[in-house]
C-alpha cells in the first residue's frame, strides 16, 4: 500500500483545512498550530503517511513521511523539518 497524505492549507477565509488523500471531510482549524497538531495525529493513525504543510501562499513550508516498522515504534523522522513557518503563523 502506497503513503496516504495529509494537506493543511490556508482556504479563502482564513481557516486552516486539513485534508486526507484517503477521507472526503475536510477538518478547519483556526490556527496553523492547531491545524499543525491535529494534522500530525491524523498522520501517525494512518502510517505511512505524507503530512505537508504549506502556507497561507501554498509554498510548502513542512514536510513529513511518518512511518514505522512495527505497530509499537515511534514515527521516523526520514524528512523531517520544522514545523515552523516564515515570518510567524
Amino acid at each position: 500500500m502506497g503513503a496516504r497524505t495529509i494537506l493543511v492549507d490556508r482556504n479563502g477565509r482564513g481557516y486552516w483545512e486539513i485534508e486526507s488523500s484517503d477521507e472526503e471531510h475536510v477538518v478547519s482549524c483556526e490556527t496553523l498550530d492547531e491545524a499543525k497538531r491535529v494534522a500530525y495525529l491524523f498522520a501517525v493513525r494512518r502510517q505511512p503517511c505524507e503530512l505537508i504543510v504549506r502556507d497561507a501562499y501554498h509554498r510548502v513550508v513542512y514536510h513529513e513521511l511518518i512511518e514505522t516498522n512495527r505497530p509499537g515504534d515511534r514515527p521516523s523522522n526520514s524528512t523531517r523539518h520544522s514545523l515552523t513557518t516564515p515570518g510567524g503563523s
